[in-house]
């Protein structure tokens, strides 16, 4: 059949009806689809340029920046007064407890009283060995019962000696007269001159044994004080022991902390020798925290890695966390063995770079003992990775046996 050509109206309305479909708008169908094309190119690039960090997290505790102090005492005792309550914070040096110090004062003001004695006793022997005036010590003058003891001793002693030296000097005297007549009698040959020699040799031998009196008393002297001096030598000894007893009584913090436990608080009663009497949990200027890591994220773990402590204690969002660096991973792992690898962890020990948390400029507590949690940035990846991981996990799961 032979194609019939358009008649010039006809013609004109075709035109009509093409000019008007296209000019008619789009529909609102297609303009979505376009909209929700490029919001998924734009969210894929996104997702391939942004990077995210990658945070291994876990639970945690402070641990005390140091061994925890037992309080006890050297010495057996009675316990007088318990200074302070379980919780509270002491400073180094501070007392925590006093013992009963009536034996430990007796014991060292006897001491104290023998080392006076004995001062006493030497200064009166060096007196008397180098032929010195007495003197005593500052500290002995005060005793004016031992002064006098030791002042009447060496007048005793000292008259003793005079009076054997004055007796021996005596006769000195009295044969140094018949000698000189003697030799006035040989001279003019009315006496032998043996008879001469014999006085002189008796007026010798007597003043020898007045030199050896008073060499003898001095030496005694001498050794004795040596022996006083040996005394009181060991009697220094016996002193710082005697006083550290008494020091001891009371008991002191080495450092500062929070008491732990009071373990006796009975007045009155016995406390054993090395009995702990309480536990002190050192405070330091910074704090530890200790962490328990799974071994699947101990990989990528390394010393010196950055953390964020968050104490539980206290709202992160509005009072932040601690900034801290792992300063300890255990070489190996530990937990119970009955539990297999499911009880087993990674110690981490984390050096916090403050001991506390501020808010509103003031400095609150963090204490041993505070549970927190902390996460480790171990590094980052991109958005898609982490969209694409679980599609990745079934991958290898399908490729399994």
């Amino acid at each position: 059949m032979a194609e019939r050509s358009l008649t010039r109206e006809e013609g004109l309305f075709v035109s009509s009806v093409n000019a008007a479909l296209l000019n008619e708008p789009m529909p609102r169908a297609v303009w979505v689809l376009y909209l929700i094309v490029a919001a998924l190119a734009a969210a894929i690039l996104w997702s391939t340029l942004a990077k995210v960090d990658e945070v291994t997290r876990a639970e945690a505790r402070i641990v005390p920046d140091g061994s925890e102090q037992i309080i006890a005492s050297l010495e057996s005792g009675i316990l007088s007064a318990v200074l302070v309550h379980e919780g509270d914070q002491v400073d180094a040096g501070q007392t925590l407890a006093q013992l009963d110090p009536t034996r430990a004062e007796a014991a060292q003001n006897e001491g104290a009283a023998r080392y006076l004695s004995l001062q006493a006793t030497a200064a009166r022997l060096r007196a008397e060995a180098f032929g010195l005036p007495l003197k005593f010590p500052p500290e002995v003058e005060k005793g004016q019962s031992m002064v006098a003891s030791e002042t009447e001793v060496y007048e005793a002693r000292k008259r003793l000696l005079d009076e054997s030296v004055a007796s021996t000097q005596r006769s000195i005297g009295l044969l140094a007269k018949e000698l000189h007549m003697s030799q006035a009698m040989a001279a003019k040959g009315l006496m032998s001159d043996v008879e001469v020699m014999r006085l002189t040799r008796q007026v010798n031998e007597l003043e020898a044994q007045r030199n050896e009196q008073i060499a003898r008393f001095r030496q005694d002297a001498s050794a004795e004080l040596a022996r006083t001096q040996a005394d009181i030598a060991q009697m220094d000894e016996q002193m710082v022991v005697r006083k550290d007893v008494m020091q001891r009584t009371e008991l002191k913090s080495p450092v500062r902390g929070f008491v732990k436990s009071i373990k006796i608080n009975t007045i009155g009663g016995v406390v054993p020798s090395g009995a702990a009497i309480m536990e002190i949990v050192p405070l330091g200027d910074k704090i530890k925290v200790e962490a328990h890591i799974s071994p699947k994220d101990i990989g990528f773990l390394q010393l010196g890695q950055s953390a964020i402590i968050k104490l539980n204690g206290y709202d992160y969002n509005l009072l932040g966390g601690l900034k801290g660096k792992i300063s300890y991973i255990s070489p190996d792992t530990l937990g119970d063995p009955d539990k297999g690898a499911a009880g087993a962890y990674y110690r981490v020990v984390i050096d916090a770079e403050r001991g506390n948390i501020e808010y509103k400029g003031k400095p609150l507590p963090v204490m041993p003992g505070m549970t927190a949690m902390i996460d480790i940035r171990t590094g980052d990846r991109s958005v898609l990775s982490y969209l694409l991981r679980p599609l990745m996990k079934s991958r290898e799961a399908l490729q399994e046996r």
